[in-house]
């Protein structure tokens, strides 16, 4: 049995649709600042859900955009402080 004949990448270009106006991205990469790293940890949900909850309250509160990472920096940095670990 023969297999298919495949096709070739001039007939896979033009069949293409012609790609829709694309809005602007936003730079990914590391924040500025000092060094850093990526830190992935487990949380149970309920502690998420109080997360977000906290973070809608402070974007009504302050009209500034806050997403997880920022917080967790801030209060885990917070932590330490109160704790003098050094």
């Amino acid at each position: 049995m023969a297999a298919p004949p495949r096709r070739s990448r001039t007939a896979r270009a033009e069949a293409a649709p012609p790609p829709e106006e694309q809005t602007p991205r936003k730079k990914a990469g590391r924040p500025p600042g000092p060094p850093s790293t990526i830190v992935n940890l487990r949380l149970p949900l309920a502690l998420l859900a109080r997360l977000d909850r906290y973070i809608d309250r402070l974007e009504l509160q302050t009209g500034l955009k806050a997403h997880r990472g920022m917080i967790t920096r801030r209060a885990l940095e917070l932590f330490l402080e109160t704790h003098d670990v050094d």
